[in-house]
């Protein structure tokens, strides 16, 4: 099997620098001076990618708590766990938001914690929009799928233009931030007021004339409406932002937007595969989205992999093959072919993607992990070599106390 990372693009380690344009409103009026005071509460042996890990653990639990009470994403939870979900998701958003402060303050910030940073990103996106389906009682309907698709598109476009332009862009309003604020407060006020807060029948506020042309619409399906409008600009931003690098860096813009097409290959298979197979969108939807949330966070990770290291991008990869596999037999029956799995057949079959999947990113994130940690002589949980600064300062807390 091929390295992930060859050797002759680990040199490129040691150039690496991080950069990200920052301009959420929230960030740097708002929330700037609690992460301030956070980080503080972080001894400075304890390295950032731990921080990373134990904020991403949170949302882990808040998935296995919302299984046990709303496994269809469509049962009403006892309040305290809406409140449970807020603060997990709440504490994960101020953990990420952290961490690299905490590497800077421990003179430990390398390229892994980027990598380390937005890997566990990758995994917790569709673990946050599934707790948001559940709360808003979407159930295991196109409405949560559009949700997650939503949310996992524009986070492959941030990597995508991160990777051509080398910069992170964070805008006014569409960030990671106020997507976790927002979720934290609809978390609190459904356990204020319950999930049929969420069921608001919109249409029926407006005038008997005119709600009689328009269609069913709730407060939380239109909060699905909202995700997918402001996905629309940000897109846009994303692709604009590429081309300028493109021409600045007098390289081709139109190979640089294919890039797009594998994701967007993949996003539409997974698509054609739920249209045709109703009995998984509407019984097996959290598994299956399971599935493609771990395909997801690969195809990601191979992309800020390449980015840190200067390697080409990646298009096409093992991941796709049970995407790909899995629509051909989903669409068999169209062209007169028989399905190779079929009924029961078939949810062991994406039972079976799921745990390939799930090894594969494991054996991906692992093997990423030691070649770099390897590579640029550090470790990955733990800092193994204290900078001064870091041990002058733990010395005289110390002696002061």
């Amino acid at each position: 099997m091929a390295p992930y990372i060859p050797q002759s693009y680990l040199p490129n380690l040691k150039k690496y620098k991080y950069q990200a344009v920052d301009k959420s409103l929230i960030s740097q009026y708002v929330l700037k001076e609690y992460w301030n005071q956070l980080v503080k509460i972080f001894p400075l042996t304890m390295a950032a990618n731990m921080v990373t890990l134990l904020g991403a653990v949170h949302v882990v639990a808040a998935m296995a708590l919302n299984q046990i009470y709303a496994p269809n994403l469509e049962e009403e939870c006892p309040r305290w766990v809406y409140f449970a979900h807020a603060a997990c998701v709440w504490i994960y958003g101020s953990f990420d938001a952290v961490d690299g402060k905490q590497a800077r303050r421990t003179g430990t910030a390398s390229p892994l914690g980027e990598l380390f940073d937005h890997g566990c990103d990758s995994l917790v996106v569709t673990l946050i929009m599934l707790l948001n389906a559940s709360m808003c009682q979407l159930g295991e309907t196109w409405w949560t799928v559009a949700m997650v698709f939503f949310a996992l598109t524009n986070f492959y476009m941030s990597t995508m233009e991160e990777y051509h332009t080398h910069v992170l862009f964070l805008g006014y309003f569409s960030g990671p931030v106020e997507g976790i604020l927002c979720f934290s407060l609809a978390a609190v006020a459904t356990g204020v007021y319950g999930p049929a807060f969420w069921a608001t029948d919109l249409v029926g506020l407006l005038p008997q004339a005119l709600a009689a042309r328009l269609p069913h619409l709730t407060l939380a399906h239109l909060l699905v409406v909202e995700m997918g409008l402001i996905l629309v600009p940000t897109v846009y931003a994303s692709f604009s932002n590429i081309a300028r690098a493109c021409r600045e860096q007098q390289k081709s813009v139109a190979a640089a937007f294919a890039d797009a097409v594998p994701f967007s290959a993949s996003i539409s298979s997974v698509v054609v595969w739920l249209a045709v197979s109703p009995d998984v969108r509407s019984n097996h939807l959290v598994l299956f989205l399971g599935f493609v949330g771990f395909a997801f966070s690969y195809i990601v990770g191979r992309v800020i992999v390449a980015h840190v290291t200067g390697a080409p991008f990646p298009k096409l990869n093992r991941m796709h093959i049970p995407i790909f596999v899995g629509t051909a037999n989903a669409l068999a029956p169209a062209i007169g072919a028989a399905k190779l799995f079929d009924g029961h057949n078939e949810v062991v079959f994406i039972w079976v993607c799921l745990a390939y999947t799930g090894a594969q990113y494991a054996h991906f994130a692992l093997e990423v992990i030691d070649t770099i940690c390897n590579y640029l002589d550090i470790n990955c949980l733990t800092i193994k070599h204290k900078p001064a600064a870091a041990t002058a300062t733990t010395a005289a807390s110390k002696k002061s106390s």
